[in-house]
């Protein structure tokens, strides 16, 4: 009951969230008949929640560390929103995993009605841009589920799940989703070597997931590709005519640096060395002067005027007031939302979750406040409307403004490092272009 009078307001809540979302190949999670959806699981919470809004309906159920299932309310809301409780050995102890029977028939009476569930199928939550081995549980859960009410078939979907920045607001989220897996064609081999067949279905799905994400294969190299990300974008997007508002031409370019650095780190390392320690360095004196990478960018140098800044101090100025109401709006339950989350939340794979769900509270109770204190003061409660919806575009063009603002003071300072600096200028543009050969050079 409680997830059907919240959906809506998490679907408005998530796009709010996210600078950018987006799906690929929804369809294959809308079928008729049951769905297991393995996918990697970098963001706690978020990833389900997220995930459902996305692809409702139909709606999806998933299964969740059974230690977060405490008596009494927090258990009743959980339960509610279709979390399903799992229990391994660290969380439970023996009893914990006894208590797993309930669970498996749970999700195998779902799945006899054709619901979908997602199972965390590396069996922990935790922010890497790579895909952690596969658990055994994942076999057994899909051919038990086949077993207990002898389903005709069963389909195993893969989906990969991409954050440009998982424990932060106003990031980039793109679910990957996979080809269908269809469990009726292990069922003969099933039958004859069970064991062997579930560890070869996880042979097969380890690989059907990890094209799905981002996999750098060495930690170390993160940084590395995080730079080579941002150096390099601009210059293959518009060689290979991408959209930059597409996230799934952001994976297939991330997709192109990872694949490129992880064999380098086999066949070239120490000349991949001296490209980090060249990026290292680049990165380091923009940090020196206060500047962005996109603001040394040739490409872009054509916006790095004085009379775009000029424009863009002239809109700061103008809109003043708008942004000044959006502030009155917004900056209590922004703040509280902040403070709480940094206060409360110390493991970063919980903190984008706790954002987003403090902040869908706190916004919604401010909301409340305002509309019904302008119902108090005003005519009707058409005024009190008016209100609360100017609160809420007022607060969204604060989200657009203050970016646009360090966008703009960024160009700024570029400016006045050409005009003060012009050879450090010139110097930052030349290691760059020589990044991006150098790259260039050892992917050919």
């Amino acid at each position: 009951m409680l997830w059907h009078l919240t959906k809506f307001y998490l679907c408005f809540v998530i796009r709010f969230f996210f600078k950018r979302i987006q799906i690929k190949n929804a369809k294959s999670i809308k079928v008729n008949g049951p769905v297991i959806i393995a996918m990697n699981h970098p963001n706690a919470f978020m990833d389900p929640i997220a995930f459902t809004t996305m692809v409702f309906p139909p709606r999806v159920r998933y299964l969740a560390r059974g230690d977060t299932f405490k008596k009494g309310i927090i258990s009743a809301i959980l339960e509610s929103f279709g979390i399903i409780p799992i229990f391994r050995i660290q969380d439970g102890g023996k009893e914990g995993l006894k208590k797993n029977d309930e669970t498996y028939d749970r999700v195998n009476k779902l799945l006899r009605r054709n619901k979908k569930i997602i199972i965390f199928a590396e069996g922990l939550c935790i922010q890497e841009r790579r895909l952690r081995p596969l658990k055994k549980g994942v076999p057994r859960m899909v051919f038990g589920a086949m077993d207990a009410y002898n389903l005709k078939d069963l389909t195993v979907v893969p989906v990969g799940v991409n954050y440009s920045n998982p424990s932060q607001f106003r990031g980039n989220l793109f679910f990957n989703v996979g080809e269908p897996i269809r469990i009726s064609e292990y069922m003969t081999a099933y039958n004859e070597a069970p064991a062997k067949t579930m560890n070869q279905f996880l042979a097969d799905l380890t690989p059907k997931m990890k094209e799905l994400i981002v996999h750098i294969n060495h930690p170390h190299n993160e940084t590395l590709i995080a730079h080579l990300e941002e150096i390099y974008k601009s210059d293959y997007f518009t060689q290979h005519q991408l959209n930059t508002t597409n996230l799934e031409d952001d994976f297939k370019f991330s997709t192109h640096i990872v694949t490129w650095v992880n064999k380098l780190e086999e066949d070239a390392p120490e000349k991949l060395k001296l490209l980090s320690a060249k990026t290292e360095n680049y990165f380091n004196q923009l940090k020196q002067y206060q500047l962005k990478d996109w603001l040394i960018d040739p490409l872009k140098q054509s916006k790095i005027t004085y009379l775009n800044v000029s424009l863009r101090f002239l809109v700061i100025i103008i809109s003043f007031p708008i942004y000044i109401r959006g502030l009155l709006g917004s900056y209590i339950p922004y703040f509280l939302t902040a403070y709480i989350t940094n206060k409360k939340v110390k493991i970063i794979e919980f903190k984008a979750s706790f954002l987003m769900g403090i902040g869908a509270v706190m916004f919604l109770l401010f909301g409340l406040i305002q509309f019904f204190v302008a119902k108090a003061l005003a005519p009707n409660a058409w005024w009190a409307l008016l209100v609360l919806v100017i609160t809420v575009l007022t607060g969204m063009y604060c989200l657009w403004l203050s970016p646009f603002r360090k966008k703009t003071f960024g160009i700024l300072k570029a400016l006045q490092l050409k005009s003060k600096q012009p050879q450090v200028f010139s110097n930052l543009q030349h290691l760059r272009e020589d990044i991006i050969n150098d790259f260039k050079n050892l992917t050919l």
